[in-house]
């Protein structure tokens, strides 16, 4: 080989390995800014999904207290409405919760942080939320139960009274961190 040639092939070499040497350092910064994006994301919607669960936690007493407390056996027919009523607008809670949890499970699918932090908001929203959901399923379960029971009796002896719808949903229960354990989750 003439000198040219090798001056050229030396250079190609390494021109060829400063390209790749740029390529893999702009694609790991790229990389480190959109895991820095996801876990800012992960941050603002963790702290809005924080609020909400408070929300629902504070209408679940509130029907508990409220709601489910004046449902005494004798006078069912009379105030099951306002429990539907309430059923629904506790629905709509868990359903706006369920937006947020779409958006943290966006972020957190596939990735591991690299800072623990935001690992472990990406654990407990799921946990949280798996959570509420059943918890909701749970209330439901025990009202449409109540109402059978109220419905069955009233059927049985004869009262004239007309059965009470259930309230319908098309919620189940779910494992939303696919631990094979449904969280939350009461057998009846």
């Amino acid at each position: 080989m003439t000198k040219q040639v090798k001056i050229l092939f030396s250079l190609g070499v390494f021109l060829i390995a400063i390209g790749l040497i740029t390529n893999f350092t702009m694609s790991f910064s790229a990389d480190k800014e959109e895991v820095a994006k996801r876990m800012e994301k992960v941050d603002k919607n963790y702290e809005i999904f924080k609020r909400e669960a408070t929300n629902f936690s504070n209408t679940r007493d509130s029907l508990y207290d409220n709601v489910f407390a004046e449902l005494y056996f004798e006078t069912l027919n009379l105030t099951i409405n306002n429990c539907l009523i309430e059923l629904e607008k506790y629905e709509q809670k868990l359903d706006e919760m369920g937006k947020i949890a779409e958006k943290l499970k966006e972020n957190c699918k596939d990735i591991y942080f690299p800072e623990a932090e935001a690992n472990n908001k990406c654990q407990t929203y799921a946990l949280s939320y798996e959570e509420m959901v059943n918890y909701f399923i749970n209330d439901i379960v025990q009202v449409n139960q109540n109402i059978e029971e109220y419905n069955k009796y009233n059927e049985e002896n004869g009262t004239g009274i007309p059965p009470i719808q259930k309230y319908n949903t098309t919620k189940k229960y779910i494992d939303f961190n696919n631990d094979k354990e449904y969280a939350g989750k009461e057998d009846f």
